[in-house]
């Protein structure tokens, strides 16, 4: 079996990840990490009435290698700007990275 991480994940990142600091949100011990940031949209429903509505969202993508457990509420810090996490999840056709909303 290929390990992806080791072979694409972690090279990719080095390149074109900003150093960062992951803090849990019960402010637990602060974890170092490198993160892959990007804008873009989110789409934001209303379940209640059934409209949705887009919104710029800034995107976050972190080695799960790097970071095993990543909770909404926690706090990213990124260069001088700190992000709280809105929405964190491991896309199901690859476990190895966490894919976070910040706001």
């Amino acid at each position: 079996m290929i390990d992806r991480d080791a072979l694409l994940r972690r090279p990719v990142m080095a390149v074109l990840g900003r150093p960062a600091v992951y803090t849990p949100p019960d402010g637990g011990t602060p974890v170092p990490c490198t993160v892959r940031l990007r804008s873009g949209d989110r789409d934001v429903r209303f379940r209640e009435v059934g409209l949705g509505v887009t919104a710029a969202a800034c995107v976050a993508t972190v080695r799960a290698a790097e970071v095993p457990l990543m909770e909404e509420e926690g706090m990213l810090a990124i260069g001088e700007k700190t992000y709280r996490i809105i929405h964190a999840v491991q896309p199901p056709e690859d476990r190895s990275l966490w894919r976070l909303d910040l706001e």
